[in-house]
C-alpha cells in the first residue's frame, strides 16, 4: 500500500495525509492497517467495513472543492464506501408508502400508527426508530394523511411533502455528527429565483404546514425550513428498486448520503452506487480499475441521455455546466447519441457545432445544412413525448414501432431515444409472460432479438464503460440471445458440429462469468473477483 507525506499535491488535487480522512480536522488516530488518519473513533467507523480499510479519502480540487480520492489501488468491483445515510423519507409527491421503511403499499393501507395515524405496513415498523421521535409532532394534525384523491387531489399529492424535511430538522436538532456532516452540503438556496414556482409549492405544503398545522413555528424557521428542502434538492439519492437485475425500478423515497455527496460527477465514471433496501446503506463500488490519487467519481443522471439533455438538466439540478469528456464531444464517443438525420440530403447527420453551447446551430456531417437548436429540440420533444406515451400506456410492444418508425430515417439508429427504446424492449423480453407478449405482430425473430441487444450493447459499452447493472444485463441479453440463434441455426443445419461446439460453449462460459460478476454488485460481498 502506498504511503502519503504530510501533504501531498496529485495533480490539481491538494491533500493534507495528516488531517481526518473524512472532514479534514487534526487526525488525532491512525488505522492500525493503512495509517489512515480520523479524527474520532466516530469516524474510524466510516474508514472500516468489517476487516476491510476502505481506499478513500477527501480532498480538494480548485475548480470543485471538496472531492473524494483513491488511497490505493482500486480494482473493479471492490468496495471503495459504505454510507448509512442521514435522513431517508418520502419524496413530496408520494404515492401510499409506509413511513417507516418507505415500503409501497399498494394494495391498500393495512395498519396505521395509533398516534399520528400515517400509514404502516406492519406493527413492527409503528415502533421503528425513523419513526419514533417525529411521531408526537405529526400527531399535532393528521388531517392531512386522510385527504383523499377525490377530496383534494393537490392536497393528496402533497400528503407526504413533509416528512424528509422534518426528519432533517430532527436531525439538526440533535445537532450531533450526522447532523455537522449533512450541514457541510451545498442547499444552492441562492438559486431559487430559477424556481419560483417549486419554491411556492414548498412555501405552502411544507414551509407552512411545519409551523402551521404542525404548530412548530417557535421551533424551526421559514430559514432552517427551507435550508433543510434545499439539502434535499442538491443532495438526496433517488431510492428506487426492481424485482430482478436490470428490470424497470420504482422510485419509492429519498435519501441523504452525506460521504458520497461529496464525490463529483463526471458522465463518464469509475464508481457505481446501490442502496440495500432493506437498511438503506449505500455500497459504492469501483466500475473500473482506479489508481492511487485518482479522483472518485459517480453519474448524477442516466448515460443513456444525449448531451443536449443531460446538460441541461444537470445545469437544472445542480448548477453547473459539465464539461467532461464525454460533453465535450459532439459524436460522444463516436455514438453519434444525439444525431438527427439531416433535413435535406437525408444521409448525412446533424450535431452541435460546439456541444457545451446550449444554443449552438447543428450542421450537417455531408451537406451544408445548418438548423437552429431550437428546431431540433422541436423533433426530439414531438419525439419524446410518442416515447413517454408508450410508458405511460404500459403498452411496451409498441417500442418495436417507435424503432421502425423513427431509426436510421428520422433519428440516428443510435440515438438516445432509440438506444433507450431498445433498452426497454429488451427488458419487456425478458420480464414479461409469453401471454402478454402476444401483441407483438409479427413475433420479434431470433435475428431481430440478438440485433437488437446487440446494437443495445455498442452504444453501451461506449458511452458507460465498466461494471453495472445495466451492462450485466445488456451482456447477459447478448448472450443469450446470440446463443438462442448459434442453436436454432444448428438445428437448421446452417452450423457445422465443430462450429456449433465452439460458439456455445463461448457463450455458455461467459454467461456463467456474468452471473458471477453479478453477486459482486450486491451490497456487501467482499470475496476475490474471478478472472
Amino acid at each position: 500500500m502506498e504511503m502519503y507525506k504530510k501533504t501531498v499535491k496529485k495533480s490539481n488535487m491538494i491533500v493534507d495525509n495528516e488531517s481526518c480522512f473524512l472532514c479534514e480536522e487534526k487526525g488525532a488516530l491512525k488505522c492500525q492497517d493503512c495509517e489512515i488518519a480520523f479524527c474520532s473513533k466516530e469516524h474510524g467507523v466510516y474508514h472500516k467495513h468489517g476487516s476491510i480499510c476502505l481506499p478513500y479519502k477527501v480532498g480538494y480540487l480548485k475548480d470543485k472543492g471538496r472531492v473524494l480520492f483513491a488511497t490505493r489501488d482500486i480494482k473493479a468491483f471492490d468496495l471503495v464506501l459504505v454510507d448509512p445515510g442521514t435522513v431517508v423519507g418520502p419524496n413530496y409527491r408520494s404515492d401510499t408508502v409506509c413511513i417507516e421503511c418507505l415500503k409501497l403499499l399498494d394494495f391498500g393501507v393495512q395498519f396505521t400508527c395509533p398516534k399520528c395515524r400515517y400509514p404502516m405496513c406492519s406493527n413492527k415498523c409503528i415502533n421503528g426508530p425513523r419513526h419514533q421521535e417525529e411521531c408526537r409532532l405529526l400527531a399535532v394534525n393528521s388531517d392531512r394523511i386522510k385527504t383523499t384523491k377525490e377530496e383534494d387531489p393537490i392536497r393528496c399529492e402533497a400528503r407526504y411533502s413533509h416528512i424528509a424535511v422534518l426528519r432533517l430538522l430532527l436531525l439538526q436538532q440533535e445537532n450531533g455528527d450526522p447532523w455537522r456532516r449533512t450541514n457541510q452540503l451545498m442547499d444552492h438556496l441562492d438559486m431559487r429565483h430559477i424556481h419560483p414556482q417549486e419554491w411556492t409549492w414548498y412555501k405552502e405544503h411544507i414551509v407552512d404546514y411545519i409551523q402551521n398545522d404542525l404548530k412548530l413555528k417557535d421551533t424551526f424557521s421559514e430559514e432552517e425550513i427551507n435550508r433543510a428542502v434545499g439539502l434535499l434538492n442538491v443532495n438526496a439519492v433517488c431510492l428506487q428498486f426492481s424485482k430482478h437485475r436490470g428490470a424497470p425500478r420504482r422510485e419509492i423515497g429519498k435519501g441523504v448520503y452525506p460521504i458520497f455527496a461529496i464525490m463529483s460527477h463526471e458522465c463518464i465514471c469509475n464508481t457505481r452506487y446501490s442502496v440495500d433496501p432493506d437498511s438503506y446503506n449505500m455500497y459504492v463500488r469501483a466500475r473500473k480499475n482506479i489508481k492511487c490519487g485518482e479522483e472518485l467519481t459517480v453519474q448524477y443522471l442516466s448515460a443513456l441521455w444525449g448531451n443536449h439533455k443531460r446538460r441541461r438538466k444537470i445545469k437544472e439540478e445542480w448548477y453547473f455546466d459539465c464539461t467532461c469528456q464525454r460533453c465535450s464531444d459532439k459524436t460522444e464517443c463516436s455514438t453519434n447519441i444525439s444525431a438527427v438525420k439531416c433535413f435535406d440530403c437525408v444521409t448525412g447527420n446533424l450535431l452541435p457545432e460546439n456541444s457545451l453551447d446550449y444554443f449552438s446551430n447543428w450542421t450537417c456531417s455531408r451537406c451544408p445544412c445548418e438548423v437552429t437548436g431550437d428546431k431540433i429540440q422541436t423533433l426530439v420533444n414531438s419525439i419524446e413525448i410518442e416515447f413517454e406515451n408508450i410508458l405511460a400506456t404500459e403498452q411496451y410492444w409498441k417500442y418495436r414501432d417507435i424503432l421502425d418508425k423513427y431509426s436510421g430515417s428520422v433519428l440516428h439508429p443510435s440515438h438516445w431515444i432509440m438506444t433507450t427504446a431498445r433498452r426497454n424492449l429488451m427488458q419487456y423480453l425478458c420480464y414479461h409472460t409469453q401471454h402478454s407478449k402476444e401483441n407483438l405482430h409479427p413475433p420479434i425473430s431470433l435475428n431481430e432479438h440478438f440485433k437488437l441487444c446487440e446494437d443495445f450493447w455498442n452504444v453501451l459499452r461506449r458511452i458507460d464503460p465498466g461494471w453495472s447493472e445495466i451492462s450485466l444485463f445488456a451482456q447477459r441479453e447478448l448472450h443469450f440471445a446470440k446463443l438462442s440463434l448459434l442453436q436454432y441455426n444448428y438445428a437448421a443445419g446452417c452450423v457445422s458440429n465443430e462450429e456449433f461446439g465452439v460458439k456455445s460453449r463461448n457463450s455458455i462460459e461467459t454467461l456463467e462469468k456474468l452471473k458471477k460478476y453479478g453477486e459482486y454488485l450486491e451490497f456487501n460481498q467482499n470475496r476475490d473477483i474471478p478472472e
